[in-house]
């Protein structure tokens, strides 16, 4: 084992300038060679034929930096996903600008945590800003009691969403629990696995999520009301209804507008799965598909993948 003196010797060498440029190289290596439209998108390899590669004894002692720079071109990067190469047709996430990736070595060298003032006196501040800005773009800056949160993927903005919604509709389950009469949640048939993951992890039950049918792979607006209508009279509770602003599995867009008003006259709440959509808000060709997006209580918002930034800075958005 190295001793104590070593460890920091290292250390101090590992601050070096140099290094973080042996490491910034990879970096910009890698997006220079996946440009072209050399070499494979993705890997050839089985995840046991990875696992293979990787079946090692945990390291003892110290690797130079060479060593690790070594392993990282020639057992590492080859077999990712090269989302910068012109063959990469967007799957989920999108190639990072640059600029991004530089600004992540600034975050970690930091370190800050988000949780408390104290710990990130900065950073705080700009996460306030940040979700101010991302409220304006969403339609909500009109709206001074608009607001937010991070989160670590959509799923987690949805999840936190629907929380809240349980919290409306039963106000003492804090303190008291679900009860007996459990609520119903609505969401289109393409929904996004995150609803029915939420309403397992929120004591809901899968049960108790009632997809509603498509219309050109859009949740339709008719088959909803029906729905609303026929929970109604049977004197059921109605916690949310989800819709999605760019489903995962067909790319469609449910119709805002129409949910609004459903909205207003069921007095229901709608939260807008967002993470692939929602960005639309800021395109002069497709802004129209997120139509009243402004009059929606919450939206899920992902800017990794059509915002082009690093995973994973995703949002929940609240216009109250």
């Amino acid at each position: 084992m190295p001793s104590t003196q070593d460890i920091v010797s290292m250390f101090e060498a590992d601050c070096d300038v140099e290094v973080a440029r042996a490491f910034a190289s990879v970096a910009a290596d890698y997006m220079a060679q996946t440009r072209s439209r050399d070499g494979r998108v993705s890997t050839i390899h089985t995840p046991a034929g990875l696992s293979v590669r990787f079946d090692e004894p945990i390291p003892r002692g110290t690797q130079s930096v060479d060593t690790i720079i070594r392993r990282l071109r020639s057992e590492v990067i080859p077999d990712c996903n090269h989302l910068y190469h012109p063959r990469y047709i967007g799957h989920q996430v999108s190639a990072p600008m640059p600029i991004g990736v530089w600004m992540e070595s600034v975050t970690a060298a930091l370190n800050q945590s988000a949780a408390v003032f104290e710990m990130s006196p900065v950073g705080t501040v700009l996460e306030h800003r940040l979700i101010a800005w991302m409220c304006e773009l969403a339609g909500f800056g009109s709206d001074r009691g608009a607001g937010g949160t991070l989160t670590t993927g959509g799923t987690e903005a949805t999840f936190t969403a629907l929380l809240a919604a349980r919290s409306v509709v039963i106000p003492d389950v804090w303190s008291n629990g679900l009860g007996s009469e459990l609520p119903v949640l609505l969401c289109g048939e393409h929904a996004h696995y995150a609803v029915t993951r939420a309403a397992g992890e929120l004591g809901i039950g899968l049960r108790n999520v009632l997809a509603v049918r498509s219309r050109d792979f859009k949740l339709d607006p008719d088959a909803l009301r029906a729905a609303l209508e026929s929970l109604a009279a049977q004197h059921k509770r109605v916690m949310g209804v989800v819709a999605t602003a760019g489903s995962t599995a067909t790319g469609s867009f449910h119709d805002l507008e129409a949910i609004a008003l459903l909205r207003d006259e069921h007095r229901v709440c709608p939260h807008v799965d967002g993470a692939h959509g929602a960005a639309a808000t800021r395109s002069p060709k497709h802004h129209g598909r997120v139509r009243r997006l402004e009059r929606q209580p919450s939206v899920a918002f992902d800017p990794d993948k059509m915002m082009l930034l690093p995973l994973e800075p995703e949002l929940l958005l609240v216009r109250h």
